[in-house]
């Protein structure tokens, strides 16, 4: 049997995704009129970061063929344990509900990476969670942009903004020494297009 692409698996994973949604909340909801739909929107996204962060990270060690890679999962998946034990009292103390199920799309890539051994794992996990990151980021910044927000989600997410910035920063560099792949690659790791090649 031939090697299985990240478009295979992304073929195969969407129908049992779809069939998977149907019962699950993806979206935290609160019953306390002091958190309104941005904290809420914030609080999801974090919950999802911070999900995906422990599970992928949770594979390195198992997984990774760098000593920098395992290193700095260890470190992600430190921060990401610290980060929900700081925003739980938060979630607990306005009576929200998070979401039962990881996004689709990072349950997707949580999927794919699980194929991965070695320098593969590695370069799908420095780019996942680069990605993540960034994401976060934005996610922060547009929290900090909009009004009326909870002051403790605000002030919690000023800390988790340095530590995101320092971790992009550290895992762009990871990205830089990694050894490129023997077979070159689109996108999200995909093989280039037939026409590409």
């Amino acid at each position: 049997m031939g090697q299985v692409t990240r478009r295979v698996v992304l073929a195969l994973a969407m129908p049992t995704v779809l069939f998977a949604l149907g019962g699950c909340r993806t979206a935290a909801t609160s019953a306390s009129g002091d958190i309104n739909s941005a904290d809420l929107e914030f609080i999801t996204q974090a919950y999802n970061i911070i999900t995906f962060d422990r599970e992928e990270a949770s594979l390195a060690p198992t997984y990774a063929q760098t000593p920098a890679v395992k290193e700095i999962a260890a470190k992600l998946l430190n921060d990401a344990n610290a980060f929900a034990a700081k925003l739980d009292p938060i979630i607990k103390a306005h009576g929200i509900e998070l979401p039962t199920e990881l996004r689709s799309d990072l349950r997707i890539r949580l999927l794919h990476i699980r194929l991965n051994r070695g320098l593969d794992f590695d370069r799908s996990f420095i780019d996942d969670q680069i990605a993540s990151h960034q994401e976060a980021l934005d996610r922060h910044e547009m929290l900090m942009g909009t009004l009326g927000q909870n002051p403790q989600l605000v002030a919690l997410a000023q800390e988790g903004g340095e530590v995101l910035r320092r971790n992009l920063a550290a895992l762009r560099a990871i990205q830089r020494e990694l050894p490129p792949p023997s077979t070159p690659t689109g996108p999200f790791a995909l093989p280039p297009p037939p026409f590409v090649r």
